[in-house]
């Protein structure tokens, strides 16, 4: 039996952490492809290492026994790290494409990691929200916001749409049926000239496709205390923060009695089906959900480039996104958004080789899936206790308090 490390964080420590982290990060996206490559493998290993000890584990309990300190360091590193980058344009669009697509994995993550469905046509979710985005702006002349709500209403109805038909359907089959339907988007944008064909909507900048808020653009070069800031820094900051939110939104929904009933589905819809879950609302519900994430990504993704193409949400789109989900760690969403950050860095790295840059992503991923099957963090035990801050004791005489008809807060 392999010794276990004692890697239990103060307040301190863990402070101490998320700033090495964010030094980490920082240089992962500033440095050249080699030391970039070399820094990230160096992390990796030490991660899969301190995983091996269960140090893992503990620096996450850490974590949530002192959620206050985590979350407020947390939130100042965030902030930090944009305007670390200042002029650096490149590393600032590289940073802000990472955050997008941690969103839309996050989304996938609740049909693949946690309701166990290969879902193939998250880039067709996408690509719903940005072409929200794009005909909001250039069709009807109205604020780019519209075209979010516009994104996540298609989002919600493809949802519906695409899960109805596969309700009966897993496995290969399920994976099939949603290969179908990605194939089937692209090529309704290829042929229908509203949504500008197969040369997209372009030139939304001009139409006011940028994001404002309370009168601010998001995207302008912005000079502060005399240092200029590349135009992508305040985006990077919103984005970071819609990030945190919707990272809020996965974990709840992970530790409530819809994330457990996703599992439960995923390890045998029969067995599911028999402890009264019911499994089709369940799977609408992942579709949905996942659906609405992926949506919300696109439309910042249309907001950044100020362009929507039907290549950019194609096939290869969502085999990208797949990849990122199983390297992170499926169903924890710590280890997607590591695993996403990543692999978006090294395909952005790699445009540096060229021809070898499909060789060298590929290369990685089957190192990786061969070494680590469960990806970079996999998934924890639900610590419910923890995460709610009640005890066992309390839980138990809330449920008896409940059946008996007494409110929760009556002692007598």
């Amino acid at each position: 039996m392999k010794d276990r490390w004692n890697f239990k964080l103060s307040a301190p420590a863990i402070v101490a952490c998320n700033i090495l982290i964010s030094v980490l990060a920082h240089l992962i996206i500033v440095m050249p492809f080699v030391p970039s490559m070399a820094i990230m493998v160096a992390a990796v290993v030490i991660i899969l290492i301190m995983d091996r000890y269960g140090a893992v584990n503990e620096i996450f309990d850490s974590y949530i026994a002192h959620k206050k300190v985590a979350v407020v360091s947390g939130a100042v590193c965030l902030v930090v790290i944009p305007i670390s980058l200042t002029s650096q344009n490149y590393a600032a669009q590289i940073a802000c494409t990472a955050v997008v697509y941690m969103i839309a994995c996050l989304g996938l993550n609740f049909q693949m990691g946690s309701t166990d469905m290969t879902n193939f046509a998250p880039a067709a979710f996408m690509g719903l929200g940005a072409y929200g985005v794009g005909v909001a702006v250039k069709h009807f002349h109205v604020s780019p916001w519209v075209g979010v709500l516009i994104g996540v209403a298609a989002a919600v109805a493809f949802g519906f749409v695409i899960g109805l038909p596969t309700l009966k359907t897993k496995g290969y089959y399920l994976s099939l049926v949603t290969m179908a339907i990605q194939l089937a988007f692209t090529q309704i944008i290829y042929i229908t000239p509203f949504l500008g064909g197969q040369g997209g909507l372009t030139d939304l900048a001009s139409s006011g496709g940028r994001f404002t808020l309370f009168g601010l653009s998001l995207y302008k070069r912005y000079t502060v205390a005399g240092i200029r800031f590349a135009p992508q820094i305040p985006y990077l900051i919103f984005c970071g923060v819609v990030l945190v939110l919707l990272t809020y939104v996965a974990m709840r929904v992970y530790f409530t009695k819809s994330g457990l009933s996703l599992n439960t589905i995923a390890q045998d819809e029969i067995a599911a089906n028999c402890m009264g879950i019911h499994v089709s609302k369940q799977k609408l519900f992942a579709f949905v959900i996942g659906g609405v994430f992926c949506s919300i990504a696109g439309s910042l993704y249309a907001g950044l480039d100020a362009y929507v193409g039907p290549d950019t949400y194609n096939f290869s789109k969502s085999l990208m996104l797949i990849c990122m989900v199983i390297l992170g760690g499926m169903d924890n969403s710590i280890g997607i958004i590591v695993g996403t950050f990543l692999l978006t860095v090294i395909s952005e790295k790699l445009r540096d080789v060229g021809d070898f840059q499909q060789l060298v992503y590929g290369a990685i991923l089957v190192i990786m899936l061969i070494v680590r099957p469960n990806g970079i963090i996999p998934k924890r035990v639900r610590n419910y206790c923890a995460v709610t801050g009640r005890t066992i004791q309390k839980n138990v005489l809330k449920a008896a308090k409940a059946k008996a008809g007494k409110p929760a807060g009556d002692k007598g």
